[in-house]
C-alpha cells in the first residue's frame, strides 16, 4: 500500500478513457510512484478491466461498499437504473491512505499537479462546484463521511439527477461548516469549446497553465457521434458536434495521448505505429 490513492470510477464504455487518464497521470505526476489506483464500478466487463490494467498492472477494481441506497433513487443524469454517478462516494472511504484523489474518468492530466495533493492538510479540496477533481484529506477519509454523503443524497437530493455532486456541494460547498479549500479551474478545465463552455481560443490562451482537461458533456474524444433517434437519449459518452470537437486543441491532445498509450501498452503492431515508435513521435498524417 502506498501513501495516496487515485479513485477513478469507470464502466465498460469508459474503459479506454480511464486507461488513458491513468497513463497520463503516471506520465506527468511527480509523485505518481507514491500512488495506488482503484477503479470503483457497477458495470465493468473483464475485457474492460484487462484493458485498464495495460495502464497500471496493479490497479484495483472495487464494487461499491454500499449500493443499497440506489433502490431509493429514481434516476440519475445517465437515466434510470444507471447509478455510476454515485461511485464518486467511494473516494471518501479508502482505508489506510493519507489522501484520496477523485477524478472523473473523462479527464486527462497534461501537467504535474502534485501541489494540490501535497498542500492538502487533511481537508477536502476541490474545484467547486464541479466534482471532477477532489482531494480528500485524512480528516474526511473514512466510513463516516461516506455514510453522511449517502444520508444527504437520500434526504435532500434523491429526486435530482445529479445527486452525487449535489450531496458533495451540501457538505463541502460554499458556506459549508466543514474544512474545505478550493482550487481554480486549471485543475478541472472545461472551458475549451467543442460545443460546450468556453472556446478553442480560450483553451489556447490558457494552455500553458492548464493541468487537467475535463471532457465534460457530450464532448468525448473517444465517443461515437450522438443521434437521439438511434442511441439512448441519456447517453453522455458521445460527440454532439463532431466538426467542432475535432478542431479543438484539447481533443487533439487527448488523441495524441491515446496514440502514445496504445503503442506502449500493446506494442507497435502496424507500419504507422512502428514508424511512430522508432521516431518517437506521433504523426498527424500517413508518413
Amino acid at each position: 500500500m502506498k501513501k495516496y490513492i487515485f479513485c477513478i470510477p469507470s464502466s465498460t464504455d469508459f474503459a479506454v478513457a480511464t486507461a488513458v487518464l491513468i497513463y497520463s497521470i503516471k506520465k506527468n505526476l511527480k509523485i505518481a510512484d507514491e500512488c495506488d489506483f482503484v477503479v470503483p464500478y457497477n458495470n465493468l466487463s473483464q475485457k474492460a478491466m484487462n484493458y485498464i490494467r495495460r495502464a497500471d498492472i496493479d490497479v484495483k477494481f472495487e464494487k461499491p461498499k454500499d449500493s443499497s441506497f440506489y433502490n431509493e433513487i429514481p434516476k440519475t443524469i445517465y437515466g434510470a437504473d444507471n447509478y455510476d454517478v454515485y461511485l464518486s462516494f467511494e473516494s471518501f472511504w479508502q482505508d489506510g491512505y493519507e489522501k484520496s484523489i477523485y477524478l472523473d474518468a473523462d479527464m486527462l492530466c497534461v501537467k504535474d499537479f502534485s501541489e494540490i495533493i501535497l498542500d492538502n492538510k487533511g481537508e477536502v479540496s476541490w474545484k467547486y462546484p464541479n466534482l471532477g477533481t477532489v482531494v480528500i484529506g485524512e480528516n474526511y477519509l473514512g466510513e463516516s463521511t461516506y455514510r453522511r454523503l449517502i444520508d444527504v443524497a437520500l434526504s435532500m437530493h434523491k429526486d435530482k439527477p445529479g445527486g452525487d455532486q449535489d450531496s458533495v456541494n451540501t457538505l463541502f460547498g460554499s458556506g459549508s461548516p466543514n474544512d474545505v479549500t478550493y482550487f481554480d479551474d486549471m485543475y478541472n478545465f472545461q472551458d475549451w469549446g467543442g460545443g460546450g463552455t468556453g472556446s478553442n481560443k480560450n483553451f489556447l490562451e490558457k494552455r500553458d497553465n492548464i493541468k487537467i482537461i475535463h471532457y465534460s458533456g457530450r464532448r468525448k474524444p473517444w465517443g461515437k457521434v450522438w443521434d437521439s433517434d438511434i442511441y439512448d437519449s441519456e447517453d453522455k459518452n458521445c460527440v454532439y458536434y463532431p466538426y467542432m470537437i475535432y478542431n479543438c486543441e484539447a481533443v487533439k491532445i487527448w488523441c495524441r495521448y491515446f496514440e502514445e498509450f496504445k503503442i506502449k501498452a500493446f506494442g507497435a503492431n502496424s507500419p504507422i505505429e512502428r514508424y511512430q515508435s522508432s521516431n518517437e513521435t506521433i504523426v498527424e498524417d500517413t508518413p
